[in-house]
């Protein structure tokens, strides 16, 4: 298609006149809103009123947002499109959720949700032992709901698009630290099916993958360039993360000061003073991320045999369901390295007995084979990953996951928590080297 064409002169033919269409495309969402709102789940109007209203609003915003976004794409690839599309497949990967019963822990949101807006309306404030986790998303959905009303259709809808969000703040921390590399390729992750189911529903995940999007991004300005954006996008992702899940936030700060030691300074004599100072910072940051961490999965002191005996709980409590299977215990290098093919790619089609399972299966498989063909691009990365601090910062990310995740016996849960890995998977395989290199 011309639309992908290398030529700037051909992109821009192309460009010109879908850009007067623009306002037509949003037809695409409007019709998939509307065959899923009529196929929902028998709600109260009132609900499905706030929930249309709601989809207006973000359909009208995302239309400008989405069309920034692609202006500074300078007519290289079809940006707009591309999140506009994946906007309605969220929105049916939503009314799927929905349809088949696939909704985790959100009935549980939405139900603890609509008591604490009943409480704020009264001019009460809701009482918790902890305001992070799980608490700090009820909050959230009660202080929505305070606002717009009880709609749990259209709070789904609130977070698939936070979700989506998620996913453009990682594609432009992509474009930003390896501006050589193919962005097309790395679309993909726009239509990745994990990536379009587990984050369209109200939970946790739609909200992760927001705010350690946001991280990311804020970390690839940083560690080329520190500036104010930069920063500000990075202290924003981290402090969503510390509420919703402070292990993933630990687990990125360690990443950040890896990548932050190796970031290359060139400031002459005052070089070394910069990165004393710099390393300084972050190791106070990563203390602080990790002693919070801490007190979230219930580690008094972060020894080395408190962290091993919190997984062997984790293997323990995990391992239960139809999805569970018989989980090694990440001690060793060799048990870990062992551990990676589950955490990435299982479970292989032969493991699989459920519907739901198969699906994981072949998406596992997929992704295996992706790796495959693009081995070289994977070793190129890990090689460089010593001289890049953002390379650096995803090696050591995919590498700590791994080993916290290693200890989940069941393929479920790893499937869903797969999105937070993702992102960072596809940047290793279609990293790039810059033409000087």
């Amino acid at each position: 298609m011309a639309i992908w064409s290398s030529s700037n002169h051909m992109s821009v033919w192309v460009e010109r006149p879908l850009s007067k269409f623009r306002p037509l495309s949003v037809l695409f969402v409007l019709a998939v809103a509307a065959w899923m709102l009529a196929t929902a789940t028998p709600l109260e109007d009132d609900e499905i009123a706030r929930a249309v209203v709601i989809l207006a609003v973000l359909i009208t915003v995302s239309i400008g947002l989405f069309s920034i976004a692609a202006r500074e794409e300078q007519g290289e690839c079809p940006l707009f499109w591309v999140l506009l599309l994946s906007f309605g497949l969220k929105l049916l990967a939503m009314s799927f959720r929905f349809s088949v019963g696939l909704l985790a822990d959100a009935i549980l949101y939405d139900r603890y949700g609509a008591g604490i807006a009943q409480v704020i309306q009264q001019g009460g404030w809701p009482e918790f032992t902890r305001m992070w986790g799980t608490e700090f998303i009820r909050l959230l959905v009660g202080i929505v709901y305070f606002v717009t009303g009880r709609t749990f259709y259209g709070i789904s809808i609130l977070w698939a698009w936070f979700g989506l969000l998620g996913i453009l703040f990682f594609y432009k921390a992509f474009k930003t630290a390896f501006p050589t590399a193919n962005r097309r390729h790395y679309m993909l992750i726009f239509f990745y099916p994990s990536m379009l189911l587990w984050t369209s529903s109200l939970g946790k995940d739609a909200l992760v993958v927001f705010c350690l999007g946001m991280a990311t991004l804020g970390a690839a300005r940083a560690l080329r360039q520190i500036d104010f954006m930069g920063l500000l996008w990075l202290g924003l992702g981290m402090s969503g993360l510390l509420m919703i899940r402070p292990h993933i936030a630990a687990v990125f700060a360690v990443a950040l000061g890896v990548g932050f030691l190796l970031r290359p300074i060139r400031a002459g004599k005052m070089t070394a003073v910069i990165r004393v100072v710099g390393a300084v910072f972050f190791i106070a940051v990563s203390v602080f991320v990790l002693r919070t961490a801490s007190g979230f999965i219930g580690v008094d002191v972060l020894s080395t045999e408190e962290v091993f005996g919190f997984i062997d709980i984790t293997r323990e409590r995990t391992t239960t369901g139809g999805s569970a299977f018989q989980q090694v215990n990440p001690r060793s290098p060799a048990a870990l390295l062992a551990g990676i093919p589950t955490v990435l790619f299982r479970p292989f089609p032969w493991e699989a007995h459920r519907t739901y399972a198969l699906f994981s299966a072949l998406e596992g498989t997929a992704i295996l084979v992706l790796t495959l063909v693009r081995w070289r691009s994977l070793r190129a990365a890990i090689a460089d990953s010593r001289r890049n601090g953002f390379l650096m910062l995803i090696v050591v990310y995919v590498l700590l996951f791994t080993f916290f995740f290693s200890a989940i016996g069941n393929f479920g849960i790893i499937a869903r928590q797969r999105v937070q890995l993702l992102p960072f998977l596809f940047m290793l395989l279609f990293y790039k080297r810059s033409p000087e290199r």
